[in-house]
């Protein structure tokens, strides 16, 4: 581990500490099936596990969203983002909770594989569970609303899926939930040091994701973030504009100071139960929801 990755991997478990601490506070919502740990590739590799949820009392098939967890790339599995996970489904949705591998053990492009790795599990399995396969849609917070992008987009191109080496996987997606999304990986400064070396030499014309943008068709996207967010708020507007000149339905919600204090980055994903994390989440869904109607009709 370079000099690097090792003051980040101990800034990582200082944030680890304040997580569980929070997550020690909130109370999982009750009546959800949770079916843990499911291998979504045969290596015995703990982070390509997955979980599923879904309501206890559902009547067929649910709405699906697969999430994606943050972490700096460098840190956390899919039990940080159980709790938003489960809030999600308590929403009436079935949602696929993944892991994926992490620097320094691998780099960014494998972590698009691995992410592709478990959406082609999910395709194949989503009968297994009560899924309709014709309302999916991929969410991920921070890093991984970074990597969920970059999913979104390779699912489109089979050009790029070859280029990136990914499991060929097809999907149609319904929208994108992206909750300050440090999608750039190509800045300067401090921040521009951290993320190319997270990316690494592999393919790295692509760590800006407007090349890929530029590519494919992207559903409709909902994007949060907050004022309080110094990591991803303006990283999340450059997206938002991005995709919105290319076409696609884009909404935005930056939320200000909230009851009279600063909502910190994912906000909504680390507190799904706060006023302003519910406010959030609903509206995000509500405007997916809505935009897929109106393509249906």
């Amino acid at each position: 581990m370079d000099p690097l990755e090792f003051v980040m991997d101990k800034f990582w478990k200082c944030v680890a500490v304040s997580d569980n601490r929070l997550h020690a506070k909130q109370t999982e919502p009750a009546g959800i099936v949770k079916v843990c740990d499911l291998p979504y590739a045969a290596d015995g590799d703990r982070l390509h596990l997955l979980d599923v949820y879904y309501p206890e009392h559902g009547g067929g098939r649910n709405p699906v969203i697969i999430d994606v967890h943050g972490g700096g790339w460098m840190y956390a599995d899919k039990d940080l983002n159980k709790m938003y996970c489960l809030n999600l489904a308590k929403r009436g949705y079935t949602v696929f909770n993944m892991s994926y591998r992490l620097v320094p053990q691998v780099r960014v492009p494998d972590q698009i594989r691995d992410v592709m790795q478990a959406l082609s599990w999910i395709k194949t399995h989503m009968a297994d569970y009560p899924c309709d396969p014709s309302r999916v849609y991929l969410t991920g917070d921070s890093a991984g609303g970074m990597l969920a992008l970059y999913a979104a987009g390779l699912l489109a191109d089979a050009k790029l899926r070859k280029l990136f080496g990914t499991a060929d996987c097809t999907m149609e997606l319904a929208g994108l939930l992206l909750t300050s999304p440090v999608a750039y990986m190509d800045g300067d400064g401090a921040m521009g040091v951290y993320t190319k070396k997270m990316w690494g030499g592999e393919l790295k014309q692509y760590r800006n994701p407007e090349v890929i943008l530029d590519r494919v068709t992207l559903p409709p996207a909902a994007l949060i973030t907050s004022s309080g967010d110094f990591l991803a708020n303006g990283q999340t507007h450059r997206l938002c504009e991005a995709l919105g000149k290319r076409g696609v339905p884009v909404q935005i919600k930056d939320f200000p100071k909230y009851d009279g204090k600063a909502l910190p980055h994912v906000f909504s994903v680390l507190e799904p139960e706060s006023k302003a994390g519910v406010e959030a989440i609903d509206g995000a869904l509500d405007f997916l929801n809505t935009e897929r109607k109106v393509k249906t009709v």
